[in-house]
């Protein structure tokens, strides 16, 4: 009896701090309004949204909530360490305990991203120097930071392929953001938009060689996918009647795929606010999951 009680708790634990959750911070009003930035933990399954973390500091607050692949771990940009920083906590049954900085390096740290085997973390580093924004790879601790590439595009959306060899991000070309893959072991780049438009907030499949990201080709942000080579693009939310984006708000923008692949949450200008939306992979049965008139921002689906 004892060891099934045990059994189930470990279940339950884990279902609650990662397959069920989707992980996003809201502030009052519109973005950049001011707001304090909190975390909010939405149930997909039960359709309700509870408050994870008040904001620590007022007027800027918490984002960019990332678990570990395992759920129990949590990677977020706060405030609360004197400037923009990466900081790491225990997540359990639904609470975030032990916050501590990631690194104790000096520069300004944003949107880490945990490896698919959960022992490196990719994240953004501003280096005051030369106003530069690196791309850094760090082990999961924080030990061991090095330089992958040095980025024009600060505090943005970084993701992982499913088999850890790449990391793809936006680079800006010409007054326009595009999506790019750059492989960890030589560095070679890869383009793979090639719109004029401004393609941004890329995140990739944990099941398939598939990457989704948003775009205002069509004028409006519509979210679209394709292979990781470029390839099969397709617009899944044509029908959405969303607003353009300020370039220089894209890290407010984020997609996140669910851990089975089959869907996909991102968030939206609509009606004058930032709102998610859930959809599936194929672009059926989309659906709104906030409707409260202020900024919900940088949604991400616990793996």
């Amino acid at each position: 009896m004892r060891l099934y009680v045990t059994i189930f708790l470990i279940f339950f634990s884990f279902s609650v701090n990662s397959q069920t959750a989707i992980f996003f911070s809201k502030s009052k009003g519109a973005l950049n309004s001011g707001g304090t930035l909190d975390v909010m933990m939405y149930n997909p399954n039960t359709k309700t949204t509870s408050l994870l973390l008040k904001g620590t500091i007022r007027g800027r607050g918490e984002y960019n909530f990332v678990t570990s692949p395992d759920g129990y771990k949590a990677i977020f940009n706060t405030y609360q360490f004197s400037g923009w920083k990466l900081a790491v906590g225990d997540i359990n049954e639904g609470e975030i305990s032990n916050v501590k900085k990631f690194t104790d390096r000096k520069n300004y740290e944003y949107c880490g991203k945990y490896s698919p085997d959960g022992l490196s973390v990719v994240y953004q580093e501003f280096d005051w120097n030369d106003r530069s924004s690196n791309l850094m790879i760090a082990n999961k601790d924080g030990s061991n930071a090095k330089l992958l590439f040095k980025n024009n595009v600060s505090d943005q959306s970084l993701d992982w392929t499913k088999d850890n060899n790449s990391i793809v991000f936006t680079q800006l070309n010409n007054n326009s953001l595009s999506i790019y893959m750059i492989s960890i072991r030589d560095k070679s780049l890869k383009r793979l938009s090639n719109s004029e438009a401004n393609d941004f907030a890329p995140s990739t499949s944990k099941t398939e060689d598939k990457v989704a990201f948003l775009s205002d080709r069509n004028g409006k942000i519509d979210l679209f996918i394709m292979d990781t080579d470029g390839g099969n693009l397709k617009n899944l939310t044509s029908k959405l009647k969303t607003a353009d984006a300020d370039a220089s708000n894209i890290w407010a923008y984020k997609v996140s795929w669910s851990p089975d692949g089959e869907k996909l949450v991102f968030n939206a200008m609509i009606n004058n606010s930032l709102e998610l939306f859930i959809v599936n992979s194929d672009g059926s049965n989309l659906y709104q999951i906030t409707d409260n008139k202020d900024s919900n921002i940088t949604p991400f689906w616990s793996n």
